[in-house]
């Protein structure tokens, strides 16, 4: 959350002529609704659910560059997907910066009534090493969203010769 997932990831889909996947604006257009709205009626387990789902559809897609939300690593099931779909890439931002980029986000479900700092931390402690298991680790401190995609670009490139992320 706030890594700048989507951001960075339409400028790498853009660079390596790729297709661009949103989960979440992927759901929220199946739903009819915001991720936020989906929280507040469904719940979170309804909302991982949908992620689940998704990443069922998604398991065949080639050629694309797929964002998801932060939590979609808390279930198994999901990392062995993002593993079978392809280089899993970790935008590592310090805590205190993600704290700084959240402090007045109130549109992030996990942030609503919630201290951001205090929930940055948390989410950081359980899935920290969740996103650690990625192919690629990119730290992203004081990068433009720019210079981010051409480094995961030329780290997956140089680590996978067809292209087949």
């Amino acid at each position: 959350m706030g890594s700048g997932k989507t951001t960075i990831g339409r400028k790498l889909a853009k660079l390596i002529e790729y297709s661009f996947v949103d989960t979440d604006s992927e759901i929220e257009d199946d739903q009819g609704c915001s991720v936020s709205e989906i929280f507040k009626y469904g719940g979170e387990e309804c909302f991982r659910e949908m992620e689940t789902r998704l990443l069922e559809k998604l398991k065949n897609i080639d050629n694309s560059v797929i964002a998801t939300g932060g939590g979609i690593v808390l279930r198994e099931e999901n990392r062995k997907m993002l593993k079978g779909i392809g280089k899993r890439v970790y935008l590592r931002v310090p805590e205190e910066e993600l704290a700084r980029r959240l402090k007045n986000d109130r549109n992030r479900p996990l942030l609503m009534n919630n201290n951001p700092e205090i929930a940055v931390q948390g989410m950081l402690k359980e899935r920290g090493l969740l996103y650690e298991q990625a192919e690629c680790i990119i730290d992203t401190t004081q990068r433009s969203p720019h210079q981010i995609a051409t480094e995961i670009a030329k780290k997956l490139c140089n680590a996978d010769h067809d292209r087949n992320f």
